[in-house]
């Protein structure tokens, strides 16, 4: 079976270097163009496994541009696989494998559509998610199903660990499922559009500002929601930008928020609109990440983050 695979992140090369240590022969990899790195918090180059493999790779700003078409269709895969990818593939891409053109979207649909569903889905305080596979058209998130499989999400987890979970889940997946379609076996399930709740929007980096008056629990939601590979959560601090990485809260009473109220071995505690919030893991502008008793002292404790 030739398959031609799209991606531009983590999740994508992963599952790329894996179906091909399982034998699976990729004629052509699309990635973005090196100008899109800032744009893609999980970002990814498919330099070095395009030059392992003997692979041919083109590194496009656009998908749908007459000349990654063109070689699309003198490649003519039996298929496309699109595995993390922000543009929507027109109709003259669509309409070029055989067996369609594969897609992956990180929830159960029809449930949840739209961007950034790993973060939405922490933020949303969803107890269970999963990953779709799909067959795509020219929608959103809404052509047939091909296999979709749910997994637990609990109250420890973040973005991290989210994504880690359906990375795994994915290479089972999609090893599965291009069995099934190379020997014409695969399954083909309509959406079933009464199932919809609702559609998830774009978020940016500046989603992640703390604003301190919300309670701890809904802050530290937004911190296990917005950690890596994402931007981060932020606050200021002395006029410097802070993101936290690790966070956990408390339900207790306390007053002045964003105050850093106390430190300890456990870090540094600040209080909210309802509760505390320790800072465990943080970063100082484009530093690397560090415990926060690292980074504050004792002398600290008094001054308020904004």
């Amino acid at each position: 079976m030739n398959i031609a695979f799209v991606s531009g992140v983590k999740f994508g090369l992963d599952l790329l270097s894996d179906i091909l240590d399982k034998g699976w022969k990729v004629s052509v990899i699309f990635s973005y163009d090196d100008n899109k790195r800032k744009l893609y918090s999980d970002y990814e180059s498919f330099d070095d496994i395009a030059k392992k493999h003997d692979i041919k790779h083109f590194k496009v700003n656009n998908i749908n541009d007459d000349e990654n078409i063109l070689q699309l269709q003198k490649i003519c895969p039996d298929i496309i696989l699109v595995m993390g990818w922000s543009q929507i593939l027109k109709k003259d891409i669509l309409s070029i494998p055989h067996l369609g053109v594969i897609g992956s979207h990180p929830t159960i649909l029809p449930k949840y559509r739209g961007r950034a569903p790993i973060p939405w889905t922490i933020l949303k305080g969803l107890k269970e998610s999963g990953l779709t596979f799909f067959y795509m058209k020219e929608g959103v998130d809404d052509g047939d199903i091909l296999s979709q499989r749910r997994f637990e999400i609990t109250n420890d987890d973040d973005a991290t660990n989210v994504y880690r979970k359906i990375t795994e889940l994915g290479k089972i997946m999609l090893s599965e499922n291009l069995s099934l379609l190379q020997n014409n076996t695969a399954k083909r399930i309509k959406q079933d559009e009464s199932q919809f709740v609702e559609y998830w929007n774009k978020r940016t980096p500046e989603d992640g500002k703390i604003d301190w008056s919300k309670p701890a629990e809904e802050i530290q939601k937004l911190v296990r929601a917005s950690t890596h590979p994402y931007p981060g959560a932020f606050s200021f601090f002395d006029k410097s930008k802070i993101k936290i990485w690790k966070a956990k809260y408390l339900d207790d009473d306390v007053s002045d928020m964003g105050k850093i109220i106390e430190i300890n071995k456990e870090g540094v505690r600040i209080a909210t609109g309802k509760g505390s919030i320790i800072l465990q893991m943080i970063s100082i502008e484009d530093n690397e990440d560090t415990m926060a008793t690292n980074i504050f002292t004792k002398d600290d404790v008094g001054k308020s983050l904004g």
